[in-house]
């Protein structure tokens, strides 16, 4: 039974450490704080990304981003996120 479970473990590592160190870079680069320009009210604003979104978004082959927590939404409440054309 051990070298069933060795095989398994072997199996499961094979696929994972590949597949971590090709999403690390889009965790990193979702996981920054980025200031853009808010086109609902014409000021600057601190958006966070949601990294958990990015890597299953770039996993299927798309890069869709999605705003995690904004700045100006205390002010002026959730948005459309257009701003996220600006991060692209």
């Amino acid at each position: 039974m051990l070298p069933v479970y060795a095989f398994l473990v072997y199996l499961f590592l094979a696929l994972a450490i590949p597949l971590s160190l090709a999403l690390a870079p889009v965790w990193r680069r979702a996981q920054a704080a980025r200031q853009v320009s808010c086109p609902n009210f014409g000021g600057s604003a601190v958006v966070d990304l949601d990294p958990w979104y990015a890597v299953k978004r770039h996993t299927f082959g798309n890069d869709e981003a999605r705003v995690k927590h904004c700045s100006a939404w205390c002010d002026h409440g959730a948005c459309g996120q257009e701003c996220l054309v600006e991060i692209a």
